[in-house]
Order: C-alpha cells, then structure tokens, then sequence
C-alpha cells in the first residue's frame, strides 16, 4: 500500500464513518419495526468494525508498516461486507421470509451459546470468588434460559430444567420452511436479481470474497498472494476502492427503508 494510497483510505473510512454516526444519530429515537432495528444493529457493527481498521490505517500512516496490518483490516473489513450484504437482504426481502432469517439466525446464536459454557466459568472464576462447577452450570442454565427461553428447548426431568438446542425436526414442526440461516452467498443470488441492486451487489461480494481468503492460512501468503512482510507496497488489491464499494453498500441500507 503506497503513501497516497494509505492516505486516501483514512479519508474514505473517516468520511463514511462520519455518514453512519449521523444516520444512527437521526434514526435511532423512537420505536422502530423489527427490520429497521435490526439494520440499526448491522450498521452499528459496521461502525465499529470500520472504526477498528482506521485505527490499523493510522497506525499504517504513522508507521509506515502497511503489510503488517493489513491481515486485521482485511479480517475486520470482511466483517464489514457480510453485515452490509445481510442488511440490504433484510430490506428487500420478502417480511415473512426475513422474520423467519432473523429468528432462525437467533436460534442458531442461541444453540451456539450452549458451547461456551466454558468461557462463562472462567469469567465467573476470574472475580476471585470461588464456586463449585455445579454452581457455575447452574448460574449459566439460568442465565440461557432468561435470555433464550423461547428459542431453546427445555428438558424438564422433574429435578432441574436442562436447556438444550432445538433440533431440526422441532423446526420443521413449528413450521420453518428451512432448519438453518440463509447463506451469504444465497444472500448475494437473491440481490443481483434485482436490477437496481445487481451492481452494488456484485461489488460487496467480491471484496467478501477476497477477504473471506484472510481467515485462512498458508505459508505462501496472508491472504494477498502479492502482500510481503519484506518489501511494502506489493498488493494485488486497491483499498480505498474496497472502502468505496463498501460506502455504496451501505448508502444503499440508509437510503432503503424496506418494502
């Protein structure tokens, strides 16, 4: 990443951080329908994802190290994509399929909670009062069940309430047309056969696509083939165009307000 390179994505990522801190600012008073709300939630994701990565191109402007910092901006960034893409499906979607997405999406963070009882005991343990493992699973039962009693299942056997995940054929039986969240990528199919949306789309996609490669590993590249720890400025991507696309993405979520 060159120098004038590196100054141009500050300025694109300031400028669009500045839009979504206005939006958010004239549009989060008041009650809000459900997709509304939850555009507001993707867009404060966005903000803060893209806030961390001009913090890194600060740090890139300061130190001149842009190869080292360009695997966490691509990670962050790549977070940026996924929620603008899922943002601009929710408002263009059909109502009833997006309610289901969105409460398909909580089941499956709620079954994912599940797994990380062990997380919660070490923070219990890490206040310095000691419990018992018992008590600690027990305190995480009841902290699931306040938070996700309705999208989890409860296995009562007459001593104690047991959450556990719902499994596909309780969904099918509650009547979901589906047992697991829409793909990014049937996200992306559904967008582009939208006239008005097919560019915007294909755009967002592609750099998700690019960044998506940061989440993997080899010995021959930190997702840029051509990024070197050796020698800077090699890059086979142009960021200030991602922030661009990524600012016409989102522009598109603000300007929409569903059907």
């Amino acid at each position: 990443m060159m120098v004038t390179e590196r100054k141009e994505m500050f300025t694109e990522e300031l400028t669009l951080l500045k839009k979504i801190q206005k939006y958010g600012k004239e549009h989060s008073t008041g009650k809000l329908e459900r997709v509304e709300k939850v555009k507001l939630l993707l867009l404060y994701r966005i903000y803060s994802n893209l806030y961390s990565s001009l913090l890194l191109t600060a740090q890139i402007l300061k130190t001149g190290k842009s190869s080292f910092f360009q695997l966490p901006i691509g990670l962050l960034l790549r977070c940026c994509f996924t929620d603008c893409l899922f943002a601009i499906y929710i408002q263009r979607a059909n109502k009833k399929q997006v309610y289901e997405e969105l409460d398909l999406r909580t089941i499956e963070y709620a079954n994912s909670m599940l797994e990380r009882k062990e997380v919660y005991r070490d923070q219990v343990k890490s206040t310095g009062i000691v419990y018992d493992d018992v008590f600690i699973d027990h305190m995480w039962e009841l902290t699931m069940e306040d938070n996700f009693l309705g999208l989890l299942t409860l296995d009562d056997n007459l001593e104690e309430l047991n959450v556990r995940k719902r499994t596909k054929q309780q969904l099918k039986d509650e009547g979901f047309s589906r047992a697991k969240s829409v793909k990014t990528k049937d996200v992306v199919d559904f967008l582009i056969s939208i006239a008005d949306l097919r560019k915007v789309a294909t755009r967002l996609y592609h750099y998700y696509k690019y960044f998506s490669q940061y989440e993997h590993f080899s010995e021959n590249g930190q997702g840029d083939v051509l990024a070197s720890l050796k020698k800077e400025g090699n890059d086979n991507i142009h960021f200030p165009s991602a922030i661009k696309a990524l600012s016409a993405g989102v522009e598109n979520v603000m300007n929409n307000h569903g059907k």
